[in-house]
């Protein structure tokens, strides 16, 4: 009687080549006696690394010298293909054949575990030596991270449960945009099938197979054949022959069914994504792998972009451990303009980390989390050599207050007004536990940096002597257009220019200098909202001049914006999309060219 062994052998060899044409939609060549080769049906092949031939025991077999790397026979295949058992698999073969009676094996194969045994895994994280990510990666996942904010917000409806969960958490819609806060829908989905960001990008990976490697190398798409990647059983199943096309039926989005953060360098720069289910089974959180340099995890600190202007200012900054710890501080603030609270993601302060907070002058560490004792020692002896302190507050329990932290430290921190954060968040305090959006904080004028002002004085803003009645401060445009440019060669010289620029901002005129001149509103430069703008603050104000001249909205391509500004249309895509994201530029697109609206007050 044949068993299963002896109908995969090279008396089958013709049956085996054609059920893979037919089922696997692939053509073999003949590269020599019992060699065939073609692209491999389970990557983005493009060296046709598929091989079918005999080994020594006269048993045919398949082997991918690409990305699988994997080595299979034809019951193997059939598992892949069909997302079946072993024993399943040995059926339909015979049946294929046309043979009835086989003596097939009764165990389990010992490559796949059989299907539906195995759970959506959870990634652990890896790390590698600190080193940014290059242009060309961060921008890859700010496109991602855009990609997946736009997909959320779409359709509140389909995505009800995850805005409702965030909503729990106190995220609510500005939240959601100020930090691009985006949604990757699940393997389940009956549209996206896991695949959202890949479809989304499908024309481009199409066209040019070197944008999906950058995909790839940013840790966005996973190879769903990976016999070496933690839940291998679980993503095979995943592979969809429906489709002929290699990036959707072989890949799948690396972070399919969770909520995704986009996590920025001090530039604003996005330099990785971590994502967490909307549900609590299993582990929750998932990073990016770190891979062949690509992606570093050591320096990562969640909200360093908004908080490090303000944190340099104060000296100070309050440690959280998670990315919901820190929006329930961030909730604290009144004035979330000036946050000065990031999240370590995680119980452990790395060097890299560290070292950040050292270059920004920190003196006041506000430790809101359990640390390990080399956590503890790394952030005292930072503290030690500026002549600072370490305030520990232990870590947040279930519905504990996070104003509570605080109580050890009120009056503690010149020109931190946290007893005044702490009445007004005793007073506000919902009953519902969510995080506190109530409190008075100020910093002053800007030669009176060190005043606190009481709750009823922090109603309204300090005004200067001459800005009781003014509404509008008055700027030359021949002042500020040669400044007006990102050709400077270096960065240095450009964050001089900033500086210069920023300069004279703060003159504040209060009537024209001159028959050519643009205004911006007084209470735009009382909240010094232009510090927030960074390098974006160049295309701001190029197009508040060409706005006001014009009296309506600029309608130019990118390409005459980077021209005006010496520089390329990436560049002005980057900062147009800071300017959008921060809610001080309206970007409509419905007409060519698009028409840009500048914001003085972001919604």
């Amino acid at each position: 009687m044949l068993n299963q062994n002896s109908i995969k052998t090279v008396a089958y060899l013709e049956s085996i080549l054609n059920y893979a044409e037919a089922h696997l939609g692939v053509r073999f060549k003949p590269t020599g006696k019992y060699r065939y080769s073609a692209f491999c049906p389970f990557h983005a092949d493009t060296k046709d690394s598929f091989r079918l031939y005999v080994d020594g025991n006269d048993v045919v077999r398949f082997h991918c010298f690409g990305e699988c790397k994997g080595d299979w026979d034809i019951y193997d295949v059939i598992i892949l293909r069909e997302k079946c058992s072993f024993r399943e698999a040995q059926r339909i073969w015979a049946e294929y054949l046309g043979i009835k009676d086989v003596e097939f094996h009764s165990g389990r194969s010992q490559k796949f575990p059989a299907p539906d045994t195995e759970p959506e895994p959870d990634d652990s994280v890896a790390f590698l030596k600190p080193a940014e990510p290059d242009n060309q990666i961060k921008a890859t996942l700010a496109e991602a991270a855009g990609f997946y904010n736009e997909l959320l917000l779409s359709d509140p409806e389909k995505y009800s449960k995850v805005l409702t969960y965030l909503a729990r958490r106190g995220l609510e819609s500005p939240i959601i945009e100020r930090f691009q806060i985006g949604y990757s829908p699940a393997y389940a989905d009956e549209i996206y099938r896991g695949r959202a960001l890949i479809n989304g990008f499908l024309d481009r990976f199409n066209s040019e197979h070197r944008t999906f490697r950058i995909f790839q190398d940013a840790c966005l798409v996973r190879l769903l054949n990976d016999e070496n990647a933690r839940g291998y059983g679980y993503y095979r199943q995943q592979i969809d022959f429906t489709t002929h096309n290699p990036f959707a039926r072989n890949y799948g989005d690396y972070f399919a069914g969770r909520i995704v953060f986009p996590i920025r360098n001090i530039a604003g720069e996005v330099i990785g994504i971590i994502g967490r289910r909307p549900d609590n089974r299993g582990i929750r959180w998932l990073k990016q792998q770190a891979g062949e340099g690509a992606i570093t995890t050591k320096s990562w600190l969640y909200g360093i972009d908004k908080a490090y202007r303000f944190i340099k200012h104060y000296r100070t900054v309050i440690l959280v451990e998670g990315i919901f710890d820190y929006f329930f501080f961030y909730g604290l603030l009144q004035d979330q303009g000036r946050p000065v609270v990031v999240s370590t993601l995680g119980s452990y302060l790395s060097a890299e980390a560290m070292g950040i907070f050292k270059s920004l002058g920190v003196e006041h560490f506000i430790v809101a989390y359990d640390w390990d004792q080399a956590g503890r020692k790394g952030i005292e002896t930072i503290a030690a050599e500026v002549g600072g302190t370490v305030y520990y507050l232990g870590g947040m329990q279930p519905g504990q207050d996070p104003a509570e932290k605080l109580k050890g430290v009120i009056g503690s921190i010149s020109g931190f007004s946290l007893k005044h954060l702490m009445a007004s968040a005793k007073k506000h305090q919902p009953a519902s536990e969510k995080p506190i959006h109530m409190s008075f904080i100020s910093c002053g004028p800007v030669d009176k940096r060190d005043i606190t002002f009481s709750p009823a004085e922090a109603e309204s803003a300090a005004l200067r002597p001459d800005e009781a009645d003014a509404n509008e401060y008055y700027y030359d445009v021949a002042d500020f257009l040669p400044m007006l440019s990102y050709d400077h060669g270096n960065k240095a010289i450009l964050d001089q220019t900033i500086n210069e620029i920023t300069k004279l901002l703060e003159s504040r005129p209060t009537a024209p200098q001159s028959e050519s001149f643009f205004t911006i509103p007084v209470k735009f430069m009382q909240t010094e909202a232009y510090s927030d703008l960074g390098p974006a603050l160049i295309l701001w104000l190029r197009l508040v001049i060409e706005q006001q001249a014009k009296k309506r909205r600029v309608r130019q391509t990118d390409a005459v914006l980077a021209e005006w500004l010496g520089t390329t249309r990436r560049t002005i895509t980057t900062y147009k999309r800071s300017l959008h994201e921060h809610g001080y530029l309206k970007i409509d697109t419905s007409t060519r060219p698009q028409r840009l609206s500048v914001r003085y007050f972001p919604k």
